[in-house]
């Protein structure tokens, strides 16, 4: 028994040299074999989960890397490192650099920003708070800061500080109570002003107008009255004729109980319009510019009484040369607090046009024997006779056939279209509709003719059409049918 065990145990081992050297020539001779190739080999190694009838362990496995290899005449050439063209593309400029001797301490500060909307002689109280978090204490010393442009402009007596210097230490908090107190004689706009803590101040890349302060909390007032006037429209656009007078009404209501006065005038910037020349021949020419003063008459009273109404008529006289559009503004020049000087402007904008007297003209192939149909339309706006009379449009329409005789059409339909709003009233705002509690409203008015001419001669027709009282129309030609 002990003789088969050890010839049994000699079988295996030398079947493991056996194995053992075949692993070994099956090596050499592949290394001999790649030695020829222009490759490199890289080892890499996977661990296999041990399975029955498998011994485990590390298996190694070759992994090829195979590099290109070009012949000497083939090599590509190593692409140029790119440059910036100095000539080309501009280098950005250079941006100043953060300062290192920067030393100021920030603080929290809420609320960083307040407004209010005050009348003269109100009050308004609020707390600031101010945290501090870093390791050392902060001494605060309180001033308001005015802006250097302003108007109008805040007094620094009408803000209040309590307390005005305080020590915080590190980690801590500081609550300051703030009183606005507005005058009764302050005047109505808008204020603005700073509650600055601390001298500390932003370092700033260009020269400073004024300081940009680290910690301060902003305020803005709006410091206003109840109006105890109102006037209406605050607009007029019109499209007028020249040679023409015009006149346009503004009301206005007193619901105070305390005389108005008022003082309407031709006012506004007169510098702002830049008269631009004609480009084409008058009348079709194009024209921008104030109107003239010359041409406007201002009626008013004085004063509107308490509780009361009054009307400002402004008369508008149109020049027989006058052409294009004009702006102007109606100062009203009210007495009143509650109504910024800004706010008492009626502006004025006014198209002026001329009746042509010439006819538009059109060419059309007809065949023989077709009929003929033309209809003409025109469209007026509300603000096209600014709450005047409506004058309603017309056309003369003529029809020459291909010999040059004219034809004169049947007028075979008139149309008029309309489109009203019930309840909503739409801008401009007129002065009809403030007494007025009717709930429709007429946005456009249209109105449409059309003219028939039958068993037309064939060849090429003519047609002439002259709009009266119309300065834009459209018109529709069908043949046949």
């Amino acid at each position: 028994m002990l003789a088969k065990k050890k010839i049994v145990v000699s079988v295996a081992v030398l079947l493991a040299i056996l194995l053992v050297g075949t692993v070994i020539t099956q090596g050499i001779s592949t290394q001999a074999t790649i030695k020829d190739q222009p490759r490199v080999f890289q080892w890499d190694t996977m661990r296999q989960p041990r399975i029955a009838g498998d011994g485990g362990g590390v298996h190694i496995y070759p992994r090829v890397v195979t590099p290109k290899v070009y012949p000497k005449q083939y090599r590509p050439t190593p692409e140029p490192t790119p440059e910036y063209p100095s000539e080309k593309t501009p280098k950005p400029p250079k941006l100043p650099e953060e300062p290192t001797d920067v030393n100021y301490t920030r603080l929290l500060i809420s609320p960083g920003y307040e407004r209010f909307e005050m009348e003269p002689g109100d009050k308004e109280e609020f707390i600031v708070t101010v945290k501090h978090g870093e390791n050392k204490s902060v001494s605060t010393q309180v001033h308001i800061e005015i802006p250097p442009y302003c108007d109008p402009c805040l007094e620094e007596d009408w803000i209040t500080v309590e307390p005005r210097s305080a020590e915080i230490a590190a980690g801590d908090k500081q609550e300051y109570n703030v009183t606005v107190k507005i005058p009764d004689d302050a005047k109505i706009g808008y204020y603005n002003a700073q509650i600055v803590f601390t001298n500390d101040t932003w370092s700033m890349p260009y020269p400073e107008k004024f300081p940009a302060y680290v910690n301060a909390c902003e305020l803005s007032i709006n410091v206003w009255t109840p109006p105890k006037i109102y006037f209406l429209p605050r607009y007029i656009s019109d499209r007028v004729k020249a040679g023409q007078s015009y006149e346009y009404e503004i009301q206005l209501e007193n619901i105070g109980d305390n005389v108005i006065a008022i003082n309407p005038e031709i006012g506004g910037e007169k510098e702002w319009i830049i008269e631009r020349p004609v480009l084409v021949p008058f009348p079709y020419g194009y024209n921008e510019g104030r109107v003239p003063d010359d041409w406007l008459t201002i009626e008013a009273p004085a004063n509107v009484l308490a509780n009361s109404k009054a009307t400002v008529t402004v008369t508008l006289d149109v020049p027989e040369d006058a052409f294009g559009w004009y702006k102007t503004e109606i100062n009203l020049n009210i007495d009143d607090p509650s109504v910024p000087e800004w706010d008492q402007m009626v502006n004025m904008n006014i198209e002026v046009w001329k009746q042509p007297t010439t006819s538009y003209s059109d060419n059309f192939t007809v065949e023989q024997g077709e009929a003929i149909s033309v209809m003409v339309t025109a469209r007026g706006y509300k603000h096209d006779s600014y709450n005047r009379a409506e004058e309603e449009p017309s056309f003369n329409v003529e029809l020459s056939n291909p010999g040059g005789e004219k034809v004169t059409p049947e007028l075979s339909k008139t149309v008029k279209k309309r489109e009203v709003s019930v309840g909503m009233k739409y801008e401009p705002y007129y002065p009809g509709d403030t007494a007025s509690e009717e709930p429709y409203h007429v946005r456009y008015t249209e109105y449409s003719k059309t003219y028939k001419v039958t068993n037309a001669t064939g060849g090429i027709w003519t047609l002439k059409i002259l709009p009266i009282n119309v300065q834009d129309f459209e018109y529709t030609i069908e043949i046949g049918g």
